[in-house]
């Protein structure tokens, strides 16, 4: 599958949204807590989607979205306080391999470059 529609939210993989005006690729999850009792965010790319069927009765399916993650850490993500942004760094990827959540967990967010600031063509 290429698109997704939940909660009134269409989902679509990263090819499928690429050079359109509505980018809906962008998701959002929130992780488990690290060492230092802070819940973990993660900010990725919808890469492609699955959806695995189970045979029996009753009928049963799940969707998945495999994604590319931004690090986590504070060097590739950080809150602007001032706008109440966050910040993700496109070029910092996460390293480990874990790809795979949900569809039904994700919530949908929209990534925007900052049009005049050269210092932060990264973020």
């Amino acid at each position: 599958m290429n698109k997704y529609c939940f909660n009134d939210f269409k989902f679509q993989t990263e090819e499928v949204s690429r050079n359109k005006k509505k980018n809906n690729s962008g998701v959002y999850i929130q992780g488990d807590i690290d060492g230092t009792g802070q819940t973990i965010e993660y900010y990725g790319i919808i890469q492609a989607i699955i959806e695995v069927r189970y045979l029996g009765w009753p009928k049963k399916k799940i969707v998945l979205f495999r994604c590319e993650w931004f690090d986590p850490s504070h060097r590739g993500t950080k809150m602007d306080h001032q706008y109440n942004i966050i910040e993700v760094k496109h070029t910092r990827k996460y390293r480990s391999y874990d790809p795979f959540i949900i569809a039904q967990n994700a919530k949908q967010v929209y990534y925007a470059s900052y049009p005049l600031r050269k210092d932060k063509a990264d973020w």
